[in-house]
């Protein structure tokens, strides 16, 4: 589909409350392979001046009431520390408004795509995703989130 240098979590790995503690946030350009995630460099100067698409890849879920906190965060820092304006959250993942910034289980009984546009001079990005246990087990599946120029059709 793309290559590693868009993929920023490649659904290697289920997130679920059995595998929050692997999920942290990257902190290197190296995929993390307990996660699947990966720091990405836009180099010099951050995104196009149009900005990319981050699309978060959703699996059909089962359970209802477990949810997902699912961001895009830039630093000038590869390890996106050394300030307290860094990481800078860029996106908030959604598909209720009424949720808020979290994804519910019980909004994804058949699979999701969820696109947020953002522009950015800084230069790396990274998803942070933080699965969370409703009366289920947290689990959210095998979710993707990757970056790519236009993530819409063109009529």
């Amino acid at each position: 589909m793309f290559d590693n240098d868009l993929i920023l979590i490649d659904g290697t790995v289920d997130c679920d409350d059995g595998t929050a503690a692997t999920h942290v946030a990257p902190t290197t350009t190296t995929r993390v392979s307990a996660s699947g995630a990966v720091v990405l460099d836009l180099g010099a100067g951050g995104t196009p001046a149009g900005g990319l698409s981050a699309v978060l890849f959703i699996p059909a879920l089962t359970s209802s009431t477990d949810y997902l906190i699912a961001t895009i965060e830039a630093s000038d820092e590869v390890a996106m520390a050394g300030s307290t304006y860094y990481p800078l959250t860029l996106v908030v993942f959604n598909i209720a408004a009424v949720t808020d910034g979290r994804i519910l289980a019980s909004e994804c009984t058949t699979a999701q795509i969820v696109i947020a546009r953002f522009a950015t001079n800084l230069r790396y990005v990274r998803a942070t995703v933080d699965p969370q246990v409703g009366n289920s087990a947290g689990n959210m599946g095998a979710i993707k989130i990757y970056l790519t120029p236009n993530a819409f059709s063109l009529l």
